[in-house]
């Protein structure tokens, strides 16, 4: 892996932690920094020792959004150059969505305009109870135009017009409330709670929660809908007869804790 300037990776068993760092500007999105953030995915997606990956933010904020500078700076930058790096933005939080792996976003202090993005983006995620969350994009005369069909799949219509019309600062309480955030953590025990929803998560079957988040993107993109019932049978089917689902079904008729790591063992085997 290539060194990052903007972003930290570190990796611990199955769960890969991605840090933002930039902390002096409080972790701001500013072209290179997504174009790493691109960059860690694609690698990350490729490893298969990998099953969780972790978004963090070094300092005081998880993010505080779009760099200001790199936004003003589009007032002298024609419109094509503009949307080509508005378009990586964008392309970065579908990465995110329809990442293989299971994704957790850890937040704290600050998550302002496109970092909810990158929260909403996530499988799963978490804030401090102290954290402050903001769409100011109206503000400044613009909308949270690449983030907010992400946003939307978690959030109301009428949740989306309160804080996105307004651009109004509200708390991890209402942010949990809503559904934009899916736990909340004590100040400075984000990774506590990250470490126990992983724990939690390691007990299934890796393979069934791969292939369960896949099913679960083509529901959500119309991809599989009530006529697909001759791919959904064929999907239980493949995993019944799975390594890792004949491991499950019989550690439940044997009443017993399934083998995933044997289970996985057998897979690599029957692939070479």
């Amino acid at each position: 892996m290539e060194k990052f300037k903007y972003i930290k990776l570190e990796k611990s068993g199955v769960q890969a932690t991605i840090l933002l760092d930039r902390p002096k500007q409080h972790n701001a999105l500013n072209p290179e920094m997504i174009e790493e953030l691109h960059t860690v995915l694609d690698h990350l997606a490729e490893d298969e020792m990998v099953h969780f990956v972790v978004l963090a933010g070094e300092g005081e904020s998880f993010c505080a959004g779009a760099d200001i500078n790199w936004f003003a700076g589009a007032v002298d930058r024609g419109k094509a150059e503009n949307w080509q790096e508005f378009l990586r933005m964008a392309e970065l939080m579908k990465k995110l969505a329809t990442f293989p792996k299971i994704t957790i976003a850890a937040a704290h202090r600050n998550v302002l305009g496109g970092a909810n993005g990158l929260l909403a983006a996530c499988d799963f995620s978490l804030a401090e109870k102290s954290t402050g969350f903001a769409f100011g994009e109206v503000k400044l005369g613009i909308i949270p135009a690449t983030i907010l069909p992400f946003v939307a799949r978690r959030l109301s219509t009428q949740h989306l017009k309160k804080l996105m019309f307004s651009g109004e600062r509200f708390g991890a309480v209402e942010a949990h409330a809503i559904g934009l955030v899916d736990f909340l953590a004590e100040d400075g025990k984000r990774m506590e709670v990250v470490d126990k929803l992983i724990g939690e998560l390691k007990a299934v079957s890796p393979n069934a929660l791969k292939a369960c988040k896949q099913l679960i993107l083509k529901v959500e993109t119309g991809e599989v809908g009530l006529d697909s019932s001759e791919y959904t049978a064929a999907v239980l089917a493949e995993l019944v007869h799975s390594d890792e689902g004949q491991e499950g079904l019989r550690a439940f008729l044997e009443k017993r804790k399934p083998d995933w790591k044997g289970a996985s063992l057998l897979t690599g085997l029957h692939k070479q």
